[in-house]
């Protein structure tokens, strides 16, 4: 009886006019879309839209397809029919169990191909994680909100579904927040885990911006266990016993058990889970580690194309910053410009130059454009910042010494916004200075995988384009 109800019920669900072009507008948005808007970091940005703010959608959604039955006043027939009460509504949350499943399912083609190129990060492997146990709470949580109302409209459900969905997804920030400020442990702190994206987050044991964790996670397992099947089991408890045909029949020391339930429901995380944030934040990824930007020595240097000029905005640390990102695996010629103070009697003799770089970049240039007698200096009318040369007079310009490098980033950790460090150091003279001016700088060259975020949105494209042909072919059927 129940593998019938289940069958049913699924098929009933899909066969709305309207709910696979539902499907692929959500798919789309999260998938498509949600891909091409973070081109830089794709695994911050979009692994908290999809893996983490798109299963709490399943809070409103299951709300609403739960109270959906009350609407209709299908669930009459239920408490009317010969079929028992607690199996249709055990199927009804399988069918959202399906559902979840078959979102999260959606999710893989993109990371499939994320995972071709970038392999799997530590934090991508929490995501992975995260992502089924919200689908799995919110479906409690939403099928609880939805078996409570009982009525002739959707909006009271679906609304307060939406108002759970906001005040779990603002606390996800709000926690981060106040671990980074050292206040994890405070009221508000602890506020913040009746979310059940904190508490899983806490229970896997890794934050998105925050740099602590909580030392221990037991009794953050135990509340995110009451939360969900506490939820599930009211939610049945109340349809199967203190609901009628049309209406509640709940008599004074039900309703109060509803409320005190609800209740608990939401304090018992607050109270009872971790916070003690005293462990540092696991590595997100494979990224090395950026030291300081440009020294002291007044070292200005900037990446451009070959034969181009000092851009208009120069310096920043990021050398490459008015450039489009290097490609991974791949090498690419440019100039490495280095913008010498020089005062306007002095000239620059010799010129040596070192290139080192960190986290997988390969950096090499010809030894005769490494070691400059006499360097080819380009004059350059670009401000000095107030640095100063030899002899502690003031540069009124600078020279630009030009040097053709091949660049190659490789072990890329994310499919955009890899920053790989380079470390510069050269040496000139000056004539009539026997004294050597040399300085040292560290500056990043950005880089990304090429057309990998095209591949990925195509990836995402191919469930939406699914669901779509489903709805063309189902609204010719039904015209």
């Amino acid at each position: 009886m129940l593998a019938i109800l289940y069958w049913e019920e699924l098929k009933a669900t899909v066969r709305g006019r309207f709910a696979w072009v539902g499907a692929a507008v959500l798919l789309l948005t999260v998938g498509v879309l949600a891909t091409v808007g973070t081109q830089d970091t794709w695994l911050d940005g979009y692994g908290i839209i999809a893996y983490g703010l798109g299963p709490l959608a399943f809070v409103p959604i299951s709300a609403a397809m739960i109270a959906s039955s009350r609407v209709s006043r299908f669930v009459e027939c239920v408490f009317t029919a010969p079929v028992p009460r607690r199996d249709w509504l055990t199927a009804k949350i399988l069918v959202l169990l399906t559902l979840a499943a078959g979102y999260y399912a959606a999710l893989t083609p993109m990371m499939l191909v994320y995972v071709a190129h970038v392999g799997f990060p530590p934090l991508l492997i929490k995501m992975l994680l995260w992502a089924p146990g919200l689908l799995l709470a919110s479906v409690a949580v939403g099928t609880l909100v939805g078996v409570l109302f009982v009525g002739d409209s959707l909006a009271a459900p679906a609304g307060t579904g939406m108002g759970v969905l906001m005040a779990y997804a603002g606390l996800l920030p709000i926690q981060e927040l106040m671990v980074a400020q050292g206040n994890g442990d405070s009221r508000t702190g602890h506020l913040a885990l009746i979310s059940p994206a904190v508490l899983l987050k806490n229970a896997l044991h890794f934050a998105l911006a925050a740099a602590n964790i909580p030392a221990s996670t037991g009794r953050t397992w135990v509340s995110l266990a009451v939360l969900v099947t506490g939820a599930l089991a009211l939610a049945v408890w109340v349809f199967l016993r203190a609901q009628g045909v049309e209406t509640w029949e709940a008599g004074r020391r039900q309703r109060w058990t509803i409320g005190l339930v609800i209740a608990g429901l939401l304090l018992f995380p607050a109270i009872v889970s971790n916070t003690n944030y005293d462990q540092a934040t696991p590595r997100a990824n494979n990224a090395p580690v950026v030291r300081g930007g440009f020294g002291r020595s007044g070292l200005a240097a900037v990446l451009v194309a070959p034969g181009s000029g000092v851009p208009s905005r120069c310096c920043s640390a990021l050398l490459n910053r008015e450039d489009w990102p290097l490609a991974t695996d791949r090498a690419t010629p440019r100039d490495l410009l280095l913008l010498l103070p020089v005062g306007a009697n002095e000239q620059v003799t010799r010129l040596t130059t070192q290139l080192t770089g960190a986290g997988g970049l390969d950096i090499t240039a010809r030894a005769s454009d490494l070691e400059q007698s006499p360097p080819r200096l380009e004059p350059h009318g670009f401000p000095t910042f107030g640095l100063r040369v030899a002899g502690d007079e003031r540069a009124s310009g600078v020279e630009v010494a030009r040097i053709p490098v091949m660049v190659r980033p490789t072990q890329p950790w994310d499919i955009g916004g890899d920053r790989y460090p380079l470390a510069i150091s050269a040496t000139y003279l000056v004539a009539n200075d026997a004294q050597p001016h040399t300085f040292i700088a560290r500056g990043l060259i950005g880089a990304q995988v090429p057309n990998a975020i095209y591949q990925m949105g195509l990836a995402a494209l191919l469930i939406p384009l699914f669901c779509a042909c489903a709805a063309i072919r189902r609204s010719w059927r039904t015209r």
